[in-house]
């Protein structure tokens, strides 16, 4: 049986993205047991140049596609799977729409005493009024007592966030893979399973919760023109094909009705007729 690989995902307001960035380094060393998600949507493409917006006007197959829908989808899917929820709390996080949907999200799929549920997690960043603000003062935050801000040099309270989260992930694996084994022996004895959502989240959909966009095509503003350029002359020439051509019945005809003539050195002279006097009476 393949251990269970529990999701940790880090909601943020956008001021704190440098510091999620810095935690999810310290996170990396743990990446085969655990999956370190947070909103990260690609960029919108890049305005195409002059001629390929032309071709694109008609063929919009040349428009690159934008994957930030897309990427919208796997990444609610991915807070609703996840394991561990980690909220990068600070003055800009209590004020962040995103961020109080999140909570809402995380706060609705927890079972309090339950070491299967989600677990939630202040991560306190900056000196704020979270306890008075925030849904988030009923938990116990991770890490350091003092701000991750308070901390000179900052890799120590980050240290101390990276140990302790890495004794939750430990006995919450453990609990889920025995959730695990639990339940595919359900299945090996014909039982009827849970419901999907009834339980955690034990990695059945793993395929559904990976992003990976194309990368945009570049493609250089010459060859542009160039396609233009044959567009119009194959346009060109499909306008003289139009054009009804002489056929042979009609050279033919015209050979009847019409005919050259030539200077002679000679030419023919009317013979004369001679036409008989009458008498005079």
């Amino acid at each position: 049986m393949t251990p269970v690989k529990l999701n940790v995902y880090i909601s943020y307001t956008g001021a704190d993205r440098k510091a999620v960035e810095t935690l999810r380094d310290w996170l990396y060393p743990m990446r085969d047991e655990v999956n370190v998600w947070f909103n990260d949507p690609p960029k919108p493409p890049k305005p195409l140049p002059l001629p390929w917006e032309l071709i694109a006007s008609v063929l919009p197959v040349f428009r690159p596609r934008d994957y930030r829908k897309d990427y919208a989808k796997v990444d609610r899917r991915r807070k609703e799977r996840a394991h561990i929820y980690l909220f990068m709390t600070s003055y800009s996080s209590l004020n962040d729409g995103q961020v109080d949907n999140d909570i809402t999200l995380a706060v609705d799929r927890r079972i309090e005493g339950d070491m299967l549920s989600p677990q939630i997690y202040p991560v306190i960043l900056a000196p704020s009024m979270w306890k008075d603000r925030s849904r988030l003062a009923r938990f116990e935050p991770i890490g350091p007592k003092k701000s991750l801000s308070e901390f000179k040099p900052a890799d120590e309270g980050y240290l101390a966030i990276t140990q302790q989260l890495s004794k939750v992930i430990t006995d919450m694996q453990r609990s889920l893979d025995e959730a695990k084994y639990a339940q595919s022996r359900l299945k090996s004895q014909s039982a009827e399973a849970l419901p999907a959502g009834a339980g955690p989240y034990l990695g059945d959909e793993d395929e559904l919760l990976e992003f990976r966009a194309p990368a945009q095509m570049n493609p250089p503003e010459w060859l542009g023109w160039m396609i233009i350029f044959l567009l119009f002359l194959s346009f060109a020439r499909g306008m003289q094909r139009d054009k009804p051509e002489p056929t042979i019945s009609s050279h033919v005809q015209n050979a009847k009705t019409w005919q050259p003539e030539y200077e002679r050195k000679h030419p023919p002279v009317q013979p004369r007729v001679d036409v008989p006097m009458r008498p005079v009476e």
